[in-house]
């Protein structure tokens, strides 16, 4: 399968009580679809699954597979889990709903070798492209390059998500297995992850401004860096703001609600700041946007 581009990490909208807003969903999912996006990351950390029920994660794959139909996109369902017996079931209901390709991050706590039985299980059950997670700061593991081979190695996984840093760790990887399909995870690292061989991105703040990752994925495509550059440094500006504040979860959920996209994106007990620090924030971040969508105006600009 070919497994490239901008899939946003789509948020699950909720509300106070931690009602999973179907609705809402479906609206964000049209919205990033109508954007261009090649297609969407469903219920992964920015998705806050593992706060959600087991039913509600199978209702949002759902929504997003019915959605994306008619945009001609893909869906990876994250279907990572504590248990293996719960990842198993979310991977089956994913394939039988039409998800193109699953993907995990690794349960914490777990050896290699238990890491190893974990995905082998979900390959196995799934028969669909499935990408392995490297994030060191979930898991509290920095896989050595043959560990992350021995995942590779798994029939059926087709790749990693890469969230981190390290980029030579990513680009050693590549030199041993050069078919094998990158996602790139930190948004800030988009431009320099796709040239060091990312296929694509998969991020939070996606859900936000979509077409300014998708100008840097098409910018980078057509070898016109100094464009990259120019939206990747717009992006920057942004995060400097948004690491300024410190609470990246309640950050995100403030622009989101700010922007009418979701009353929520996190569930109780959710992450939050004081109304005083939401202000300021707000505040000093609104210019940020502005600059972002005056950019995004100049179509020229983004599509080169």
């Amino acid at each position: 399968m070919d497994l490239k581009g901008i899939f946003p990490a789509i948020a699950s909208p909720c509300d106070k009580a931690d009602r999973f807003l179907e609705d809402a969903f479906a609206a964000l999912a049209e919205n990033l679809f109508n954007q261009g996006v090649h297609g969407l990351y469903v219920c992964g950390a920015s998705g806050d699954a593992y706060s959600m029920s087991l039913d509600e994660r199978k209702r949002a794959v759902e929504i997003a597979i019915e959605v994306s139909r008619s945009h001609n996109a893909k869906v990876i369902a994250h279907v990572g889990c504590t248990n293996t017996r719960d990842a198993i079931d979310l991977t089956e209901h994913a394939v039988a709903a039409g998800a193109h390709a699953l993907s995990s991050m690794p349960p914490v706590n777990r050896d290699h070798a238990q890491l190893i039985n974990y995905y082998s299980d979900i390959a196995s059950a799934g028969q669909r492209p499935l990408l392995v997670y490297y994030i060191p700061s979930h898991s509290g593991h920095r896989f050595t390059t043959e560990e992350m081979s021995a995942l590779l190695d798994i029939d059926g996984v087709v790749g990693f998500k890469i969230s981190d840093w390290d980029l030579f760790f990513m680009s050693r990887v590549l030199r041993r297995h050069p078919e094998t399909i990158v996602f790139n995870g930190n948004d800030e690292f988009l431009l320099p992850g796709l040239l060091y061989g990312a296929t694509g991105g998969i991020g939070m703040n996606y859900n936000l401004f979509p077409r300014l990752f998708l100008g840097i994925y098409d910018a980078v495509n057509h070898k016109d860096i100094e464009r990259a550059q120019e939206l990747q440094n717009l992006f920057l500006l942004y995060a400097d703001v948004f690491f300024k504040y410190g609470g990246i979860k309640p950050n995100f959920e403030a622009l989101m609600r700010d922007r009418g996209q979701a009353p929520y994106v996190w569930r109780r007990p959710r992450p939050g700041q004081d109304e005083e620090t939401n202000r300021k924030f707000l505040a000093e971040m609104r210019p940020r946007l502005e600059d972002i969508e005056n950019a995004l105006r100049d179509e020229s600009f983004i599509e080169g």
